[in-house]
């Protein structure tokens, strides 16, 4: 029976620690991270916004060979969030940014969580590789909204090149855009070894965290059902 609690003192602490162990990857990073680069188009009003397909502007494909190549955020005012004016009470704006997923990113997506943090003004709608994210109506100030992505945006998303796209419209007052896209997976413990006999699970013996059975302890070990750790 004490065998049987020990495997079970062992595997227990690993899923704990591996439950709670996670990497943030910044895809896509904002302006605290500085000047982001990205392609944008200004257009001339409106009505012409409410006209455009998205299909013309928001795919991987879109030629941006007539978009101008710069950095946000992009405001209207000399506040935190220009890098790049905009005068937003004349003209509607097109967004274009760029990210890549490798094949281990791909390889672990659906366990990973995707998250779009925004401040905008206003009425933002977000594309993913041409497939509508979201819409916000109005604007947040200086504040900033946060949304995760479900399983049908997850499906959009490819190995290597991937694009956000996002619009604004015209409108009185302040205007500008600043966002950023993380994303957190679970990290895999690497060199994690389960024990198979009866022998290995003697009582007495000592093992490490990663559940290999230690003829010296590490810095982290476990025997008798307890962990330790040893003071240097």
């Amino acid at each position: 029976m004490k065998q049987k609690k020990l495997l079970l003192t062992v595997f227990t602490f690993l899923t704990s620690m591996s439950a709670c162990a996670q990497t943030t990857i910044t895809l896509l990073p904002g302006k605290d991270s500085g000047p982001w680069p990205c392609a944008y188009y200004l257009l001339n009003s409106n009505d012409e916004l409410q006209t455009l397909s998205p299909a013309d502007w928001t795919s991987r494909c879109t030629d941006e060979s007539d978009w101008i190549a710069g950095y946000g955020p992009l405001s209207n005012s000399p506040d935190d969030f220009r890098v790049t004016p905009w005068g937003s009470e004349v003209q509607p704006l097109l967004v274009r940014r760029h990210f890549t997923l490798t094949a281990d990113d791909m390889a672990v997506i659906s366990k990973s969580t995707l998250t779009l943090t925004c401040s905008y003004d206003e009425n933002p709608h977000f594309y993913l590789n041409g497939v509508s994210l979201w819409s916000y109506t109005g604007w947040n100030d200086n504040d900033y909204a946060a949304r995760q992505f479900n399983s049908r945006h997850m499906a959009q998303l490819r190995e290597g090149d991937n694009v956000i796209s996002v619009s604004l419209m015209q409108g009185a007052g302040g205007g500008h855009i600043d966002f950023s896209l993380t994303m957190t997976r679970p990290d895999t413990p690497d060199g994690i070894v389960g024990h198979k006999t009866d022998e290995d699970n003697r009582q007495g013996a000592v093992y490490s965290i990663g559940g290999v059975q230690q003829e010296h302890p590490a810095n982290i070990y476990i025997k008798n059902n307890k962990k330790f750790i040893q003071k240097k």
